[in-house]
């Protein structure tokens, strides 16, 4: 029996290999199809991912399983990882969809961008991390790994049906997949960015600030919120102005040729460019003559229009301040097709103005539309148009008193809100811009653009000056009134080439384009007549309406064309050390009436940057540039006429750090050299008159010291004179309204016991100023503090944040601006809120 026994054994034990072999193949599939269905579309998202996108460290996934009561990791690379509980910081990203960036700079050196994560529809399931390997100092900025984060949140989205489906079985999900293998995170990024501004979008020695979407967000009628706390920037005109106006450095923007629309055409500001369909605005400084052409050397503005996205957009917003201003606007952005390869952006607004003033109450309204599509693996094309207008009395300008022994008696500041002119002066600006853009890849490393965009005006204004009052009751004031319409028109077109290669182990990243800008302007209607009412500058009256007696004259037509030629290379000389060598011809002809003119110009660049840590760089530049005339303002002898361009000379060394943990600093020395457009004291004609020289030192800090605590601060010291040999009156004497100190300070918090609360705090200073180029008084430097908050959070789903902010929290009463003979008066304590849904 025992031997049966055995034999049976030994008989399974044999038979079982074969059984094995004739049943294996079923066997080893059932196990790995258990194996699969084990695996659960979350993690094979994840895996697609870092397939996809080779560069990234890590993808994580947080959720709330089924039957769960808390949010978990549920997808990631580490298997160590899935399952652990989600942070409260984390979990409020999801609550409030307002995300953040932590830089871990030692350790595992890498950089985690957690924001919402989305399925198909929009809806948000939990929270996304993002991780990127630690930039070198010279390597992607914070805005950049956002936006990194959200294409690849977005492409998660596209294949997400719904929560559910993150559970379930990879095999079992029916939803569409992107390409196995797609461009680095970084790579794409640069292309995205590249089509909206410089072409080869490359690190280059010059100081740059960007004002993002979220900060725009936070605006009502342009983008002066978000730039005026920015390094060396001060605002020129009145506070509540129709056109926002600034300079940079200490020198006035010029506002037909330093605002440019994604990184190209150059904006007629007539107006205060709109800010709803703007994904962010650069503040450019230093090198950028010879990528921009004829522009000041002061700094250029760049718009960047919003592109569709691969998630649908649809916002609404609601903004106002409690002066009685209040407006609405919509924000849509679908892709079509069967690759979504055609993306269409709309936006709107309109808008009832109330800018502090007393009747003084307007309209506003813009629209626009952004069209891009991928028509081929190689070729993307877009386009936009947009228009917007404005119907708004303007206020008075008080004009300086005569100077008295040599000395200009400086005028106490007026109530702010009483109205100097009358509900008839009218300004009616309008603008049109239109551009089209092609890029074309020739090969992965090398391809060509082509832009072309026109900017087209109209406006009406009537210039009203109070000259001559009393100092003490500020009566008797004469009244002078300078009716003008402008039409303007900017066209511009740009053809680049743009290579990256290696020779002998030097990299090289070189752009060769040929561009022409054609700025045409014509004033008509022009007169200069006195009203017969006088004006109390303390106690005003509503003022008459003028009556003109005559038809007023038509100025010549001013047309200045420049065709350049120009290249630039970045040369990495060692992955450390890189070199910008460039240099722009470029033929201006300038039109004045029957006179015309044509002149040459050849202007070099030269750059430098090393990075002496990963985190630490050093750059410095020498570049000229092309300047465009300023134009001759209302109260001179030569009045509105625009003058010829003029070369400008600028020097910069700075440096850029983040060594410290959550501490960003960057510094600059800079030295510009441009003519000096003044009017002449001796016979008050506008004209050159020497130099201008501007010497200083700018610099900005931003500390996180925690998560939720922030430091910001920014600094300007400055050394302006005119050198004017040939008018002794203003020869070494500080240009008008040029400070020698500008700063500002802010602070935010999260507030951790509010999800989504954050709390701002702000103050800004800025030093006396000259009231005019021969010095003969100065208006008083001031400090001004501003208070705010923003609260994000979730209704039904969707995404809602509020805001609120308050300017001038003092009350302060304080001359804004002084420049050409005229006051700009600050405004009053001012408290704007605003509200966006998406939907």
């Amino acid at each position: 029996m025992k031997r049966t026994k055995t034999a049976l054994a030994v008989a399974m034990l044999a038979a079982f290999p074969m059984t094995q072999a004739q049943t294996g193949e079923p066997a080893a599939t059932e196990a790995t199809a258990t194996q699969s269905e084990a695996k659960p579309y979350a993690q094979e998202l994840v895996d697609r991912t870092l397939e996809r996108h080779p560069d990234l460290l890590d993808v994580e996934l947080h959720a709330v399983r089924p039957g769960a009561t808390e949010s978990t990791i549920v997808a990631g690379k580490r298997p160590a990882r899935i399952g652990r509980k989600t942070r409260a910081s984390e979990i409020e990203v999801a609550r409030t969809g307002v995300g953040f960036v932590e830089i871990n700079k030692t350790g595992d050196a890498n950089v985690e961008v957690q924001i919402p994560l989305l399925d198909a529809a929009g809806r948000t399931l939990g929270s996304v991390e993002v991780k990127f390997a630690y930039p070198t100092g010279s390597g992607l900025n914070t805005d950049q790994l956002r936006k990194a984060a959200e294409i690849v949140r977005d492409e998660l989205a596209q294949q997400i049906p719904q929560l559910a489906s993150l559970f379930e079985p990879a095999d079992k999900v029916a939803a569409p997949r992107p390409a196995a293998a797609g461009p680095t995170i970084t790579k794409a990024v640069e292309e995205e960015e590249s089509k909206s501004a410089l072409g080869n979008k490359q690190s280059l020695p010059m100081t740059k600030e960007v004002a993002s979407g979220a900060a725009l967000g936070q605006t009502q009628e342009g983008y002066s919120d978000a730039i005026k706390n920015q390094a060396g920037v001060q605002a020129t005109n009145s506070a509540g102005s129709s056109n926002d106006a600034f300079a940079v450095r200490g020198i006035k923007l010029n506002l037909f040729s330093n605002y440019r629309l994604d990184g190209g055409l150059p904006v007629t500001g007539v107006i205060t460019n709109p800010t709803e369909n703007k994904a962010r605005v650069e503040t450019l400084k230093g090198a950028n003559a010879l990528m921009f052409g004829v522009a000041s050397p002061a700094g250029i503005i760049n718009f960047v229009n919003k592109r569709a996205g691969e998630r649908d957009v649809t916002s609404a917003g609601l903004a106002g301040n409690l002066f009685g201003q209040y407006g609405a606007s919509v924000d849509i952005g679908r892709r079509f097709g069967p690759d979504k390869q055609v993306g269409v952006r709309f936006n709107a607004s309109g808008t009832h103005l109330e800018n502090g003033v007393r009747d003084l109450s307007g309209e506003g309204y813009f629209a626009s539309v952004g069209v891009d599509l991928r028509a081929t693996s190689r070729l993307t094309l877009q386009g936009d148009i947009e228009h917007y207008k404005r119907n708004v009395p303007e206020q008075a300008g008080i004009g300086l008193l005569p100077a008295v022994n040599g000395v200009v008696p400086i005028t106490r500041v007026p109530e702010p809100r009483n109205l100097l002119s009358g509900t008839w002066n009218l300004y009616t600006p309008r603008t049109t811009n239109v551009q089209l853009r092609a890029d074309y890849a020739l090969t992965d490393s090398w391809k060509v653009l082509a832009q072309a965009g026109q900017s087209q005006s109209h406006r009406h204004r009537n210039t009203v000056r109070i000259r001559n009052y009393d100092p003490d009751t500020g009566a008797n004031g004469t009244v002078a009134v300078q009716p003008v319409t402008h039409d303007y028109r900017n066209t511009f077109a740009r053809t680049e080439l743009l290579g990256k290669f290696t020779t002998w182990g030097i990299s090289h990243d070189l752009t060769v384009g040929l561009s022409t800008s054609e700025r045409f302007s014509v004033a008509y209607d022009v007169q200069n007549i006195t009203l017969p009412q006088k004006q109390n500058i303390f106690d005003p009256i509503v003022l008459d309406p003028p009556v003109f007696a005559q038809p007023g004259r038509r100025n010549p037509e001013q047309t200045s064309t420049d065709t350049g030629l120009y290249t630039y290379d970045t040369i990495g000389i060692t992955p450390k050390l890189k070199l910008l060598l460039g240099v722009r011809r470029v033929q201006d002809k300038e039109v004045n009436g029957p006179v015309s003119t044509t002149s040459y110009v050849t202007s070099p660049a030269y750059g430098v940057m090393y990075d002496i840590l990963p985190t630490t760089t050093l750059f410095a530049s020498y570049m000229e540039g092309l300047e465009a005339g300023a134009t001759a303002p209302a109260n001179v002898v030569n009045a509105n006429e625009i003058l010829a361009p003029q070369v400008s000379k600028q020097k910069e060394i700075g440096i850029r750090d983040s060594y410290f943990k959550g501490l960003s600093t960057s510094a600059s020395y800079f030295d510009i050299r441009r003519g000096n457009a003044v009017t002449d004291p001796s016979d008050n004609v506008f004209k050159y008159l020497g130099d201008l020289s501007y010497r200083g030192f700018e610099a900005t800090i931003s500390y996180d010291l925690t998560r939720d605590l922030k430091l910001n601060a920014a600094v300007l010291r400055l050394n302006a004179r005119q050198d004017s040999p040939t008018q002794p009156l203003i020869d070494g004497k500080v240009p008008e309204n040029t400070p020698k100190w500008n700063a500002n300070f802010g602070v935010s918090y999260k507030v951790p016991a509010v999800a989504g609360l954050t709390v701002r705090a702000g103050a800004k200073f800025i030093d006396k100023r000259p009231v005019n180029p021969e010095n003969q008084g100065y208006i008083p430097g001031y400090t001004l503090y501003d208070a705010g908050l923003s609260y994000a959070t979730r209704i039904a789903g969707r995404r809602a944040s509020f805001g609120l902010s308050i300017d001038n929290l003092a009350n302060k009463r304080y001359w804004n601006s002084v420049q050409t003979g005229t006051y700009g008066i600050g405004m009053d304590r001012s408290i704007k809120f605003n509200a966006k849904f998406d939907f």
